[in-house]
């Protein structure tokens, strides 16, 4: 069964308190979003790439291709104002019988073994959310106050999120509501049960300046 990574690349760095869009942002020499592309390929060789980009920034990342003399195979896929309509108008691309694994353009740092379990459970199961525990304390804010939550059942969620691309379509038609955060809460609202895999803790999302540091850090 084919299996396409879809990397979602949109974004305009706002909290990274950059004029440059955060996919785009150097680390360790060259683009984040490069190095999101080059692991899950250097993953599986046969993996068929989708990157999603915003009309705005596919001319940007051409440049850049040529500047980094960035050779990886990949398909570009133009996105939508929100990441909903993004991840449907790459699904569109795919075929019914595969499997997606949806994944943040700005997460370069996951693992191999997440990747792994993520394909496998939805390959099995027919989806795969990867996930970390929280190992801070947490409060829960309102008008009257403040109060402590307990944490042993609240998890962090990642991606890649893996789908039978069937079943995730046919979700994706769905309208758009705010309260679609990522994949799994599209898929779980039309039915369907969400499989929890655990995710690694390297995998961290760079959306602020201190996630770069972090990130040039652990990079290999």
């Amino acid at each position: 069964m084919r299996t396409f990574a879809v990397i979602l690349g949109g974004g305009i760095g706002n909290r990274m308190e950059s004029d440059i869009p955060k996919q785009f942002i150097p680390l360790a020499g060259k683009p984040v979003i490069m190095h999101t592309i080059e692991n899950f390929k250097n993953f599986d060789p046969k993996l068929e790439i989708i990157l999603v980009l915003p009309d705005a920034h596919i001319a940007l990342w051409k440049d850049l291709c040529n500047e980094f003399a960035f050779g990886v195979e990949h398909q570009i896929v133009r996105g939508g104002k929100e990441r909903f309509y993004s991840v449907k108008n790459a699904l569109i691309h795919l075929p019914d019988n595969s499997i997606v694994l949806i994944h943040d353009g700005v997460r370069p740092l996951v693992s191999h073994q997440t990747i792994d379990r993520v394909q496998q459970r939805a390959i099995e199961k027919g989806n795969a959310i990867p996930y970390i525990d929280i190992n801070e304390s947490i409060r829960r804010i309102g008008p009257k106050g403040n109060k402590s939550v307990k944490r042993d059942n609240l998890k962090i969620i990642q991606t890649p999120q893996g789908f039978r691309t069937a079943d995730i379509k046919l979700a994706y038609a769905a309208r758009y509501r705010k309260s679609f955060t990522d994949d799994a809460s599209v898929y779980e609202a039309n039915g369907n049960e969400i499989e929890l895999v655990f995710g690694n803790f390297r995998n961290i999302k760079i959306t602020r300046p201190i996630d770069l540091v972090i990130a040039e850090s652990l990079i290999d």
